[in-house]
Formats: structure tokens, C-alpha cells, sequence
């Protein structure tokens, strides 16, 4: 009976979940494995699962961390760069292309992030705050900094590539 409760969520719940998985590492493939991950490391401890709901959240729970897991390990082995923009050490960018690039970016920052936004970024990639620290002096969770942190990057980034 409680092999079936994993099993009937786990077929309820599949494509969502790989959905989910998708959005955190953005392949399919990925996902897919992830998925198949959590259904194996679930498996051994059917024998606790008492209901649906503790399969759901069991199964929910045990996706995201592995997409999380899955998303940091590919971030540290990506060694791609950024296209358009020239990485800081390559001898081949001249000193004025890289001072016309930062100049590009700080313009996009200070026309399109919201001036707390603006802060919070400029605070932890130029000024080296931690988390914490800004989390402290906005009166907000870290992990609300984290969200801003990581929003303003990635409207920098997509606003940068759609225009130079």
C-alpha cells in the first residue's frame, strides 16, 4: 500500500515537478535525471510514508534541493563568459573598450534598477558587503536580499545583451 501512494503521487505529479526542475537547471535532460533521483532516494524510505500529502511533500521538497544541488554544481563548472562582454583579464580587450562596457553597465543600473535596488546591488558586487550585512542596514531577510541581488543582475545582464 505505501509503495502505491509514492508511485500514484509520483505519476500525478511528474511533468509538474519536472517543470520545476527545468526552471532551476534549464534542461530538460537535467530535469528529467533529477527527477528519477528523487523518485530513487524516495524509494528507500517508502515504508514512512503515511499519505498523500506526505508523498507530495516529500516529493516536492526532494526536487527542489536536488535541482539546487544541481544548479550550483553546473554554475562551477560553467567557465563560459558573459557574449558581448569581455572578460576583465583577457590581454586582448583594450583598457578603453573595458572602461566603455563598465560605463555602459553603470548607466543601465542607474536607469532601470529602482534606487533601493540600485543600493543593494551596488553594495554587494562593488562594495563587497555580505548578505547580512545588507540585510541588516535595508531592514529585510537575507534571503530577500539575495532575490533583489540576483533580480538586478539579471535585468542588467538581459537589458545589456538586448542592446549592445
Amino acid at each position: 500500500m505505501k509503495k502505491e501512494i509514492l508511485t500514484s503521487v509520483y505519476g500525478r505529479l511528474r511533468n509538474r515537478l519536472i517543470s520545476r526542475a527545468r526552471n532551476v537547471v534549464g534542461d530538460d535532460n537535467d530535469a528529467k535525471d533529477i527527477l528519477q533521483d528523487a523518485f530513487v532516494r524516495l524509494w528507500s524510505s517508502r515504508i514512512d510514508i503515511e499519505h498523500e500529502s506526505h508523498a507530495e511533500g516529500l516529493l516536492n521538497v526532494t526536487v527542489r534541493n536536488l535541482s539546487i544541488d544541481r544548479y550550483h554544481d553546473l554554475a562551477k563548472h560553467c567557465q563560459a563568459p558573459i557574449e558581448g562582454i569581455p572578460e576583465p583579464d583577457n590581454g586582448d580587450v583594450d583598457k578603453d573598450q573595458r572602461e566603455q562596457v563598465i560605463s555602459e553597465v553603470n548607466d543601465i543600473i542607474d536607469r532601470y534598477l529602482s534606487n533601493r535596488d540600485r543600493e543593494i546591488l551596488l553594495k554587494r558586487d562593488r562594495d563587497e558587503w555580505t548578505i547580512e550585512e545588507i540585510a541588516e542596514h535595508f531592514d529585510l531577510t537575507p534571503a530577500n536580499v539575495r532575490m533583489i541581488v540576483s533580480r538586478a543582475r539579471s535585468t542588467v545582464r538581459n537589458i545589456y545583451n538586448l542592446n549592445y
